[in-house]
């Protein structure tokens, strides 16, 4: 015999009325996602793009402990970047890894400490968007001089989901005065941040 989806045959006679039903079962999967862009990227996309924040001191300010702000970001040609955090799997716990405070390579030169790494935050419009937006908190560097994860900071999920993009605006606290060099800028100085997101 041939098999077939649900079937109901009714009979009866000319003078009654029939009916029949057949039912359908219907089901839809959602994968799990996390989606986590600072700086230059794709949105929901895999980008390997790394950008390059650069503080210069002017040589009449060094150390003067009046913050500075970079280039290298990816937005307005300055020390700001995109952040974008989007998940459907409930809170998303949001940090940070440094491998030690920022070194000249220079034997004997100070480091200076992911401390005097500033950043504040804010929310891009919620009406370009059309949803409701708020600012991304950045996780505190860890400080130790020894590098490792930072705090971490949640993001809470509205009905199971985060969606946020927002601004993080990166400036120097220019609070020593330092021998001349330049201060990270590598992975062998320990210049590189890694961020990440996780869900449970």
């Amino acid at each position: 015999m041939a098999a077939r989806a649900e079937s109901n045959l009714s009979t009866g006679t000319n003078a009654n009325p029939l009916s029949a039903s057949a039912k359908l079962n219907f089901g839809i999967t959602v994968p799990k996602t996390l989606f986590l862009q600072v700086g230059t990227g794709t949105s929901y996309a895999t980008d390997a793009t790394v950008d390059h924040i650069v503080f210069a001191v002017p040589a009449g300010s060094v150390g003067n402990g009046a913050p500075l702000a970079g280039t290298g970001g990816d937005l307005f040609g300055s020390s700001i970047v995109t952040v974008r955090l989007v998940g459907n799997s409930g809170d998303i716990s949001l940090n940070n890894a440094t491998t030690g405070a920022l070194s000249s390579g220079i034997a004997g030169n100070p480091t200076v400490p992911w401390s005097d790494i500033l950043v504040t935050t804010s929310a891009l419009p919620s009406a370009t968007f059309g949803f409701t937006n708020a600012a991304i908190a950045h996780p505190a560097f860890n400080t130790s001089g020894n590098g490792g994860s930072g705090t971490p900071v949640t993001v809470a999920a509205t009905g199971g989901r985060v969606r946020r993009e927002g601004l993080w605006f990166y400036t120097y606290a220019n609070a020593k005065a330092l021998p001349a060099g330049t201060y990270g800028d590598s992975i062998a100085n320990n210049g590189l941040v890694v961020y990440s997101a996780t869900v449970p």
